[in-house]
């Protein structure tokens, strides 16, 4: 009789061991179940605000020849950088301010060749006026997407003066009675010999450029330039005359004159 109870009592204590045991099995399994849910939902959402939070990303800023950071009044200033955006580019935006006091500004937007992609390299050279005051600068290059995200880089620029570059005297245009022949005049002078001069014409959506090597122009280290230029399908309006002299060093100025075809 004895030995009856105490069996049943072992299998009794087996039965409620056996039962917590599955309890706590069931409870582990919903636990983990529960941080596996949580885990997962936590990784998605952090993976969203990731996404979201993306900007485009500029790198490699290269401002002047090697990164110098040195450009010249009359010359142009290599600016150049990579971009990557996940939600594509809408706009390029580059700034040029003095550090101090006035001078030379720039603010351009530029979108074409660069909107809709993910990934391009900018890459301009900038005319800095004949004018322009010499010291230092600060450039920022922008970089807006088409979720409205912008991300920047700033760098510097210090605008010295460079005897060797070109230079020009009694620049002038004028555009005749019939609205056809532009004439462009000036005294020239490079002290490391011409290799080309350029007449951009610009201005009401038209755009042409000239081109002059001629025999009695290049290598010259002085130049009485006079030419015609025929702008016949220039529509009317406002237009821009750059004269660009091009040195045999690869040194460049760039000089700018107006005019208005009625």
């Amino acid at each position: 009789m004895r030995l009856r109870m105490r069996c049943m009592a072992e299998s009794t204590t087996k039965i409620k061991m056996k039962t917590k045991t599955t309890s706590n099995m069931k409870h582990n399994r919903l636990i983990a179940g529960f941080l596996l849910i949580a885990a997962t939902f936590g990784a998605c959402k952090k993976d969203d605000e990731v996404a979201d939070l993306s900007a485009p990303v500029i790198t490699a800023l290269e401002i002047g020849p090697e990164n110098n950071k040195i450009a010249h009044p009359g010359g142009d200033v290599h600016v150049e950088a990579l971009i990557t955006a996940t939600s594509n580019i809408e706009s390029v935006t580059l700034e040029i301010n003095p550090k101090s006091g006035s001078g030379w500004k720039l603010n351009t937007v530029y979108t074409e060749g660069f909107a809709g992609l993910k990934n391009a390299e900018f890459h301009k050279h900038v005319d800095v006026p004949a004018d322009a005051a010499l010291g230092s600068y600060n450039v920022v290059l922008k970089v807006r997407d088409s979720q409205g995200k912008e991300s920047k880089v700033e760098s510097t620029l210090d605008l010295q003066n460079d005897p060797s570059l070109p230079s020009q005297t009694g620049f002038e245009v004028g555009l005749n009675a019939a609205g056809n022949d532009l004439h462009a005049e000036a005294s020239i002078t490079a002290p490391n010999k011409i290799a080309e001069i350029l007449v951009e014409i610009h201005g009401n959506g038209w755009e042409k450029e000239f081109s002059y090597k001629d025999v009695n122009i290049v290598g010259q280290t002085s130049y009485n330039f006079h030419k015609h230029m025929d702008v016949t399908a220039a529509p009317k309006g406002h237009y821009h005359v750059h004269l660009k002299v091009v040195d045999q060093a690869g040194k460049s100025a760039t000089f700018e004159e107006h005019f208005d075809k009625p």
